[in-house]
């Protein structure tokens, strides 16, 4: 997963940057159970209501007018490994439910200039950002006069939202074998989903300096608020005869609006010396009042580009490729006062020397669907089922290029992460009028994210996903 925060360690806190968490895979995939069994290899396919959200030139295929309705439950579960630090070995999830997905399609009674054409609207949760975990950290040190330092350190991190779409679409025959599409991604919050995410970040800490004592209570709640912004999802699909098929996807780069506000509380406590005279209440104190900072900020989204090949031997089987291409580079936001930084590990992006750089990430995906066609099919057949299955590689952005102020395991070596998964899925239609489908994926990396906590020598994770899906299809 993308970099939720970063930790810096200090004598006698813990710093986290204002990162985003993009759950489950950060590259662009679209919806529906189908899909999902075939490990979202659909790009070459897109032949049901959720076309628009994979390749819009798919729509002309649809021969009448469907809707469809997909709901979601995606679960996180990591573990934590820092060989130095035992105290941070432990485990974390979380889980959400939600309307994934909902559209209607029409295909146009009329045709334009001979040529079929489509239209539909479309309701996508493009991106969830659920987010949940606490983090333990002790750290010791001896100054060069001898003097002892000591800190134990908590962070616990919540992030939530999420961002969805209202996606008008058209598509549109070239010849009979070459159709293009468009889909308009209007980035708006809805009646079905509110725009935006939040992250709360309580730090605590426990210092000991020499014989003095120290407390730190910290929290700051940031808040990205009425996000708006549009791109375009542009398609093409090209069946060179009846056994291939071939689909290209390319969704715009674009810059979001977002309202933005952090509020940070901070108490300092100096307690009573150690062999001092015990006491209730602390000999000093340091309150620092509620700070709130507000301002528009501007969100880029980064472009991506996929390709798709499709394969049916016949009638029962059909066999799909994807590879998508994404280039993290263009992931960031722009504050108040006009500084661009990552969204990945919030580094300065403007500042040449200092700035990180990311490899462009590649996702590939191989998915089947086996249809139970009976050999001698009746006309109005009461129920045909569906098997479906598939593999998936996909890849994270990981931090490369390190500044003078990192230790050598304070960044990754800017190879994108690794992470592999299984998808299976099942379909019925009924009396081929009802489609039903739900299906289910895994994704995991073992040993990654090494650049998650900065400053803790040796740390790695490993992370679990489990996504389901459930949907139909109603063809009128």
């Amino acid at each position: 997963m993308l970099r939720s925060l970063v930790v810096v360690v200090a004598a006698c806190g813990l710093a986290a940057a204002q990162e985003l968490e993009i759950a489950v895979s950060p590259q662009p995939v679209g919806s529906g159970a189908r899909a999902a069994g075939m490990a979202d290899a659909f790009v070459a396919i897109a032949d049901d209501a959720t076309a628009a959200s994979w390749n819009p030139a798919g729509l002309v295929q649809l021969e009448r007018p469907e809707l469809s309705i997909v709901g979601s439950y995606n679960s996180v579960y990591e573990k934590l490994h820092a060989p130095f630090h035992p105290e941070l070995s432990s485990s974390h999830d979380d889980q959400n439910v939600d309307l994934n997905y909902f559209s209607f399609v029409y295909p146009l009674p009329v045709s334009l200039l001979g040529r079929n054409a489509t239209v539909s609207l479309n309701y996508q949760r493009k991106y969830d950002f659920s987010r949940d975990f606490t983090a333990p950290l002790n750290t010791a040190s001896v100054s060069s006069r001898g003097r002892v330092s000591t800190s134990f350190q908590e962070l616990d991190f919540k992030q939530s939202g999420g961002l969805s779409t209202l996606t008008p679409a058209f598509a549109v025959e070239l010849t009979k074998r070459l159709s293009v599409g468009v889909a308009f991604n209007l980035w708006r919050s809805s009646l079905l989903s509110e725009n935006g995410w939040e992250q709360t970040i309580k730090q605590n800490s426990l210092s000991f300096v020499g014989s003095s004592v120290y407390a730190n209570l910290g929290e700051t709640k940031a808040k990205y608020e009425d996000f708006s912004g549009e791109n375009v999802t542009l398609g093409l699909l090209w069946d060179p005869n009846y056994k291939w098929s071939v689909g290209l996807r390319y969704d715009s780069a674009f810059t979001g609006d977002a309202d933005y506000k952090l509020v940070g509380a901070n108490v300092q406590l100096t307690l009573p010396r150690l062999g001092s005279r015990l006491s209730l209440y602390p000999t000093s104190y340091v309150y620092v009042r509620p700070s709130v900072w507000s301002e528009k900020r501007e969100v880029r989204f980064p472009a991506s580009f996929a390709v798709g090949v499709a394969y049916r031997p016949n009638d029962r089987l059909t066999l799909s490729l994807d590879v998508t291409r994404t280039d993290w580079q263009d992931f960031y936001v722009k504050t108040g006062g006009g500084v661009h930084r990552s969204l990945v590990d919030f580094s300065n992006l403007d500042d040449l020397l200092g700035h990180t750089d990311f490899d462009p990430t590649t996702t590939v995906r191989f998915g089947l669907e086996h249809v139970f066609i009976p050999k001698e099919p009746d006309e109005t057949l009461p129920r045909l089922w569906t098997l479906r299955g598939g593999l998936f590689y996909d890849e994270e952005p990981a931090t490369g290029m390190p500044t003078g102020f990192r230790m050598p395991w304070d960044f990754g070596d800017g190879k994108p992460e690794s992470f592999y998964g299984a998808a299976v899925g099942l379909g019925l239609l009924v009396n081929q009028r009802v489609n039903l489908d739900v299906a289910y994926q895994i994704r995991y990396g073992d040993d990654v994210n090494r650049d998650f906590l900065r400053g803790v020598k040796g740390f790695s994770e490993d992370v679990v996903q489990h996504r389901v899906l459930v949907s139909t299809v109603i063809y009128f």
